[in-house]
């Protein structure tokens, strides 16, 4: 695997991780959109999707070193108990209400994010101090976030998704910060590829064992495998390895977590261009979302380094 140069870390640590983090964001919008539109089981989608990972990323893996650190490794198991069956409730969610309504929920992980690394990084509350215009802007965007939310709450449709989807917000919220912590305990291409690979690998049996669980006394044949799921697994798979690619490397070089996460938050500008492209018409409230995401863009514009 070619490694990256001085430059290449230069350029990351200035705003370089900002336009990773942006790339990613237009990836996740796929997340959000494909399951709106194919509404499969959101367990199977997951199994398969990471089954098709696994198999596409094998080959690269052999030119990969490692993290040898097992914290690295605590990291991503945890991230694969919590982090993939996350997974299978908002795919879930984008087939019940759309992928437009669960991606506007999606803030509510930043701002828990932001306040759980000072646990493992104490030491930004002393950076925060000594940077008083910054760190009034990062207060301005969750005073915003919080306005904005209460205006969210008065739609139905976005109550309803928020409260469906509480449990994989917990659990991504639980996954950002340890996706950070993962990236800093090891090489910085063995870490990115690294925990995108070890993390489906677990996956596969974790979410394979469940599946089988799940189809205990029921005729699963037809739904293990159609055209349309198919379909549906290959646009994720193609989605998720690009959206994890540049996100990885974005979060190897935020000093929070939440600084990536945020802008990954731009995520509901991007499907609502391609909603205004298909000509789909939302029931949701969109502006209070839109809100939320310019808080959160405030947020990590304020934090950059």
């Amino acid at each position: 695997m070619m490694h990256t140069g001085a430059g290449f870390h230069e350029f990351m640590s200035g705003w370089g991780w900002v336009f990773a983090s942006l790339i990613a964001a237009v990836f996740s919008a796929g997340f959000y959109l494909v399951n709106q539109y194919m509404k499969q089981p959101g367990h199977l989608l997951v199994f398969w999707m990471r089954v098709v990972i696994v198999a596409a990323m094998t080959p690269m893996m052999l030119y990969v070193e490692l993290p040898t650190d097992p914290r690295f490794y605590a990291a991503v198991l945890v991230t694969v108990f919590v982090g993939t069956f996350s997974d299978i409730r908002i795919f879930n969610a984008s087939a019940m209400y759309g992928g437009g309504v669960v991606s506007r929920v999606q803030p509510v992980t930043v701002w828990c994010a932001f306040l759980l690394w000072f646990f493992f990084d104490p030491g930004l509350l002393a950076k925060y101090a000594e940077r008083p215009w910054n760190t009034a802007a990062i207060l301005a965007a969750l005073i915003g976030c919080v306005f904005f939310a209460m205006r969210l709450n008065k739609c139905e449709v976005t109550k309803s998704a928020l409260v469906y989807t509480a449990p994989a917000l917990a659990g991504y919220t639980v996954t950002t910060v340890l996706n950070k912590y993962a990236m800093d305990h090891g090489p910085l291409e063995g870490a990115v590829y690294g925990y995108m690979y070890v993390q489906s690998i677990i996956a596969v049996f974790l979410i394979g064992g469940y599946t089988l669980y799940r189809g205990i006394g029921t005729s699963t044949t037809v739904s293990w495998v159609n055209t349309k799921m198919l379909k549906a697994v290959l646009l994720l798979s193609a989605a998720w390895l690009c959206h994890m690619i540049f996100k990885n490397y974005a979060m190897a070089f935020t000093a929070n977590p939440s600084y990536q996460a945020a802008l990954n938050l731009s995520t509901p500008v991007f499907i609502a261009l391609f909603y205004m492209a298909a000509k789909h018409k939302e029931e949701a409230a969109v502006w209070p979302g839109m809100g939320i995401v310019a808080c959160a863009v405030l947020l990590a514009l304020a934090s950059t380094r």
